[in-house]
């Protein structure tokens, strides 16, 4: 069955009369939707839904089958009929059909149509391989490859010509892409279809269960920018506090790793003498910092550093492996530790009371992050060893998975609920998230890979890492929305 999705709420579409199966396939400025219902006949019928009035539209009934793929503010439509059984492209502009093949006689769709009549869509080679194509109003045709791919698919164009689509990649994967005026840029999803004149757009991927979700991406614009830490050679900055102190961790140039804290852009070291390297995650607006130190055997226990002084947090159960991962302003610690099984668990930190967390159905739960109202964040590993997020408000678990993500690994969270993360793509790419409200801004660092999101102050501060282009060691940035 088909949908429609405005405000929050579904209609379903299905034509009257269909054999079980409507499509809705796209849908103009106005509300006027097209698709195709498959029939009683054996045959695909194209149809409009205008206002809730269903009407049946066939390029030539009774002689071919009829798909309506797109619509623009005009009401010119798009689409495939098969008359001879290959598929043909075919446009409705004004009342007037222009049947047609992007290559020779090859199998072509049409799906989508903007103002300008201009025209996007796919085609299949004797071999079955997918071109991208572009019709301009005058009826010339144009291929559309992605550079450097495989197959190439093109399914939306807006009003001011920018086109969505997916690619095959010489490894089989899929990618969504948008162009426009012949450059191109990669998308952080599978697949790419339509593009509104606001430059949203909507598509679908593949969660780690293999379930099929659709999205809706709307644009976000975040302003990023390396720190520099000098003569490093790695770092990444985990936790920063309302007075703009971030903390983290770095490689200097000889190879030994720090805990550092940095303010007004100048570097101190924050190493705990019982280990061999120590890692800051957490810093409050008194400037106490958690993090974990690292002994002999690479086993992390966690810490609490005021005023020059470090204190061991080492969770429920003692000397085991611990981690203290977030502090908030009441000094309020979170953070994870292994039991005498080698089970991973979550915990808070109030005053001396320890409280274990572990979200229902996880078989090891991390906390991560905790706000001025102790909400606290986790990561967590289901039944089948997906990486999951979860929020817990001290009462209840909540699953807080990035839309599009294979593993979603979150961080911090600040007094509004902000919530930041670092997310891995099917192809092992991490992506940096940040969810306000129920909306989830994916974003990477720009001529850069490999984008982390770890920590959030209270003003939107956002700290993390990146790869930067041609490099293969991660650096850390500073930014805003």
């Amino acid at each position: 069955m088909g949908f429609l999705y405005v405000g929050g709420k579904y209609t379903i579409l299905t034509y009257p009369g269909s054999d079980n199966f409507t499509r809705g396939n796209g849908i103009n400025d106005s509300n006027e939707i097209v698709g195709d219902f498959f029939g009683s006949d054996g045959a695909y019928h194209g149809y409009t839904y205008v206002k809730g009035v269903y009407a049946q539209y066939d390029v030539d009934l009774g002689k071919a089958s009829t798909s309506l793929f797109g619509i623009n503010n005009a009401g010119d439509f798009v689409g495939v009929v098969n008359p001879q059984g290959v598929e043909e492209g075919f446009t409705d502009i004004a009342g007037t059909v222009t049947e047609f093949y992007a290559s020779g006689s090859d199998t072509t769709y049409a799906y989508s149509i903007n103002k300008s009549d201009e025209v996007v869509g796919q085609y299949f080679d004797s071999s079955g391989n997918s071109h991208g194509f572009y019709r301009a109003a005058s009826g010339t045709i144009t291929e559309i490859a992605y550079p450097g791919a495989a197959q190439t698919g093109c399914i939306g164009i807006n009003d001011s010509g920018e086109i969505t689509g997916y690619y095959i990649d010489s490894s089989g994967n899929t990618h969504g892409f948008t162009g426009k005026g012949g450059k191109f840029a990669t998308d952080d999803f599978p697949f790419t279809n339509g593009v509104n004149s606001k430059g949203a757009y909507v598509g679908y991927y593949f969660g780690a269960d293999g379930v099929v979700y659709g999205y809706l991406a709307s644009p976000q614009a975040f302003k990023l920018s390396e720190v520099k830490i000098p003569k490093d050679q790695q770092g990444t900055i985990y936790g920063v506090n309302n007075a703009g102190v971030f903390v983290g961790s770095y490689v200097a140039s000889n190879g030994t790793e720090h805990g550092m804290l940095i303010s007004g852009g100048k570097v101190k070291n924050i190493d705990d003498k019982k280990g061999v390297s120590t890692d800051c995650f957490g810093i409050n607006s008194k400037n106490e910092i958690v993090g974990a130190y690292f002994d002999t055997a690479g086993n992390p226990h966690g810490f609490l550093y005021t005023a020059g002084k470090f204190k061991d947090i080492p969770g429920p159960s003692g000397s085991l492996p611990s981690e203290a991962t977030g502090i908030n302003d009441a000094g309020d610690i979170a953070g994870e530790f292994e039991d005498s099984s080698g089970n991973n668990h979550g915990f808070v930190l109030k005053g001396r009371k320890y409280t274990q967390l572990d979200v229902p159905g996880a078989i090891a739960t991390f906390a991560w992050g905790i706000n001025t109202a102790g909400d606290v964040t986790l990561q967590w590993y289901d039944s089948k060893s997906y990486l999951e997020s979860a929020l817990y408000n001290g009462k209840k678990y909540t699953t807080i998975n990035v839309p599009g993500a294979f593993f979603t690994g979150v961080h911090s969270i600040n007094k509004a609920g902000d919530i930041v993360f670092s997310w891995e793509d099917p192809y092992g790419n991490q992506h940096g998230a940040l969810k306000k409200g129920g909306a989830y801004f994916i974003f990477d660092y720009p001529n850069g890979s490999n984008t982390g999101s770890e920590g959030i102050n209270d003003s939107s501060l956002l700290v993390g890492h990146y790869t930067p282009a041609g490099k293969t060691l991660p650096q850390p940035y500073q930014g805003t929305e």
